[in-house]
């Protein structure tokens, strides 16, 4: 059953400060300072492939309603799912042994291992994600804009520069992005929906501000348009019915674009490219092709003891049929 969740703005609420707060103070280094007691009496078996993971003794956690939950659940149907509200509560999970594994999408499991040596994204894919920004259907003349900002900033540049710094590094940082000096909107802002608890995509720091991949994309967005906004900070499944229902104008939170999802909202075309993956505990994987140091170690070893006994003996082999012939 979906959950409904009432639309919370900015994080003005003290449940959703708490919650972004706690955030920003562990982000970049949060993963390192979750739980690492493993879950007493849950087997924790070596995995060697994807297909391992395919066991009804297996768990597969990940954000609720989120197309790479599903697509985890449809690579891998013999498994147990369990559904979190937010990305961290998964990785806490993983962490503590309460699950085995993690489905989510690619460029946040990967900054997550990144900033976690205890984590390993499997380089397999489950599945190709479509993530977009959502809009109601009145809102068509403005998402032909966003289009047109999303084709210009992949085309320049901006989009791999972007990607580098927020996936692919410990410890990005929001650049210094100017507001739009007139707006043609002043006064009345777009209402933008996020869910601000996904590092490194969308975050809000120690300090109130909001940070990540999706904030930079708005604010430079909203430069292209010429447009303020404000954000409404809504839980991920939250976001979908308030678009819908026309409280949204614009929704920038790691959306995944479905054919189901299209019927009733509109969608940009992709502003990043998201596969699904799905992420273990390091300590876990041994790849089948994997082939212990230690074995090749020992075998290098005695391979040279052996060279060196057989070199011995010919010597002395040598040695003696020389000896002989002097003898002779």
């Amino acid at each position: 059953m979906r959950t409904k969740h009432r639309v919370r703005s900015g994080s003005s609420s003290s449940i959703s400060r708490r919650q972004f707060i706690s955030l920003g103070v562990l982000a970049p280094a949060y993963l390192g300072l979750l739980a690492s007691g493993g879950c007493a009496g849950r087997p924790a078996p070596p995995i060697h492939s994807l297909d391992d993971l395919n066991q009804p003794t297996m768990i597969i956690g990940g954000e609720t309603e989120t197309v790479s939950l599903r697509m985890g659940q449809e690579r891998l149907p013999k498994a147990k799912v369990a559904s979190y509200a937010t990305p961290l509560d998964a990785y806490a999970a993983l962490q503590s042994g309460k699950i085995d594994a993690v489905a989510y999408d690619r460029p946040p499991l990967e900054y997550a291992a990144a900033n976690n040596e205890l984590f390993y994204v499997l380089p397999d894919t489950v599945g190709e994600g479509h993530i977009a920004v959502g809009a109601p259907f009145k809102n068509k003349e403005l998402m032909d804009k966003v289009n047109e900002f999303i084709a210009q900033y992949r085309a320049d540049g901006t989009y791999d520069d972007m990607y580098n710094r927020w996936v692919k590094t410990t410890s990005p940082k929001m650049p210094d992005i100017p507001k739009p000096e007139n707006p043609i909107n002043a006064g009345n802002p777009l209402v933008i929906g996020n869910d601000p608890q996904n590092i490194p995509m969308s975050y809000v720091e120690a300090d109130g501000s909001w940070s990540g991949f999706d904030t930079e994309f708005v604010q430079r967005l909203a430069l292209f348009l010429n447009m303020d906004y404000r954000f409404e900070s809504l839980y991920y499944d939250a976001l979908f019915p308030a678009i819908e229902s026309e409280k949204l104008d614009l929704a920038v939170g790691n959306l995944d674009k479905t054919p189901e999802r299209a019927e009733t909202m509109l969608f940009s075309d992709d502003y990043i490219d998201c596969p699904a993956g799905i992420m273990v505990l390091k300590s876990r994987w041994q790849p089948l092709n994997q082939v212990d140091d230690s074995t090749v170690k020992t075998s290098s070893t005695v391979s040279e003891v052996s060279v060196e006994q057989i070199s011995e003996s010919e010597n002395a082999e040598n040695s003696s049929g020389k000896s002989n012939t002097e003898v002779l």
